[in-house]
């Protein structure tokens, strides 16, 4: 077991590095931010806060598992330490720095291991005596033998520093590997996050528990039916002797921005996850909720007690799973809560899941991106009141970089692919490539410090 401080916010929100936390005056929503801002904006209202004077707080302390690979292999979507494959070199005589890798150039898959005993004994000697340092290293596989040297002057008289990282593994060996639209393909298939995994990563956008003193942004469009919208709640009236259905939609685009990173963005996502309380009435119609993709739209119907039709999830049009035993009571407080990530519909009601239903997205026919997406809420042949209504988006691992980004990597054999929960501004494996298994340290599995932050990390 050993303790590791989070230097950086590459894997926020789920580890934290040096940070500043906010708190909107316009909302009051709690958040935090990268140390380096000076202003943001709030997630949920869109206010811009000077957070210049905003104190700066520590990353977070970790406990990490050092034997966890000894006795069992790394699992996709562990949190994991490893020794990055690259070391800082500084030279000491022409003052030049440079990162270099330590994978092998003969056989490129290899890693390079540094002679320590060596290095530490010309390190006495350098202090000691102005011998120069010299540090042999020797591939692990062909037992090629190099030195690390000065990239400009070829002074092997240089100082190495090597350093441990900490990210998400996502990529096993021998699999192939790529980030399309935000999700993890492997073998050209998507890779679903489990469960506790998947709630680990959910990220804000809006909660209508923090309303706003000046509207900056409109959140709500009524585009039929009859709405009564206020700060606490929505309400949709059902008209008498009308059989209607009627849909709220949340006005904003749902995007990769993130307050952490104060970074506007134009990239859309719908990995989503909406959630609210509902009191509907009457013994007929029910809820729905439709998220809207490009051409395509997800629809979940859950039906009140009284309906005669069982509730549903269609797929542009097309029913494909219904349940005659999940409804809705009426007169009685329901959570609700929907999402749609990795190709998987999940509903749940009062924590309970009615529905769960995957399906496949060939990646020879997708056709670009998510372009927009639109989520949109309410009711058929119904009167209800909507509360505490939350919207969240998945996490969305960004293109850039060069691995596993505009076509497939193949990982190669006892090494892994790394990716950060902060995808944006992450220094990971789409940028330089693996990381071999005997760079393994240790599952990263608690965080103990600051107090009231301690969890699991899943």
């Amino acid at each position: 077991m050993e303790a590791f401080k989070i230097p950086t916010g590459s894997m926020a929100p789920t580890l934290l590095g040096v940070h500043k936390n906010v708190k909107c005056p316009n909302c009051n929503w709690k958040f935090k931010s990268n140390h380096n801002n000076t202003y943001v904006k709030c997630s949920n209202c869109f206010y811009k806060i000077h957070i210049s004077d905003n104190g700066n707080r520590g990353g977070s302390r970790i406990l990490v598992n050092k034997f966890s690979y000894d006795f069992g292999k790394p699992r996709r979507w562990d949190v994991a330490v490893f020794k990055y494959p690259f070391v800082d070199v500084a030279c000491m005589s022409c003052g030049f720095s440079s990162s270099q890798s330590m994978m092998c150039e003969k056989c490129t898959n290899s890693p390079k291991i540094e002679n320590f005993l060596k290095s530490k004994v010309n390190e006495y000697f350098k202090r000691s005596f102005g011998i120069n340092q010299y540090h042999k290293v020797v591939c692990k596989s062909c037992k090629t033998v190099g030195a690390i040297f000065c990239e400009q002057c070829g002074s092997t008289n240089v100082h190495v520093v090597r350093k441990n990282y900490i990210k998400r593994l996502i990529g096993l060996p021998e699999e192939k590997l790529q980030v399309v639209n935000g999700d993890i393909y492997i073998d050209d298939k998507i890779a679903r996050k489990p469960e506790k995994v998947q709630d680990s990563l959910w990220v804000p956008v809006f909660d209508s528990n923090y309303t706003a003193k000046q509207e900056i942004i409109e959140n709500w469009e009524v585009q039929d039916g009859n709405w009564d919208i206020s700060k606490e709640q929505l309400h949709l009236i059902k008209p008498d002797g009308i059989e209607q259905k009627s849909y709220i939609t949340f006005k904003r685009n749902i995007t990769d921005n993130s307050a952490y990173n104060n970074e506007i963005t134009d990239v859309v996502s719908a990995d989503v996850m909406l959630a609210f309380n509902v009191i509907a009435t009457g013994n007929s119609g029910g809820i729905s909720i439709l998220l809207e993709e490009n051409e395509k739209v997800y629809e979940v119907f859950v039906r009140s007690r009284g309906e005669k039709k069982e509730s549903y999830v269609k797929i542009s049009g097309s029913i494909v799973t219904s349940n005659a035993d999940a409804f809705i009571e009426s007169g009685r407080v329901c959570r609700v809560e929907f999402s749609n990530a990795d190709n998987e519909i999940i509903l749940k009601l009062n924590d309970s899941v009615v529905f769960s239903h995957t399906y496949d997205t060939d990646l020879s026919s997708l056709n670009g991106y998510t372009k927009s997406s639109k989520l949109k809420f309410g009711g058929i042949n119904t009167d209800a009141i909507f509360k505490n209504i939350l919207i969240s988006r998945d996490v969305y691992y960004s293109e850039t970089g060069e691995w596993g980004i505009y076509n497939p990597v193949e990982i190669g054999e006892k090494q892994y692919f790394f990716l950060g929960d902060n995808s944006r501004n992450s220094n990971d494996s789409r940028y330089w490539k693996f990381v071999p298994e005997s760079n393994m340290v240790g599952r990263a599995f608690m965080v103990f410090w600051p107090l009231r932050t301690i969890k699991i990390i899943k």
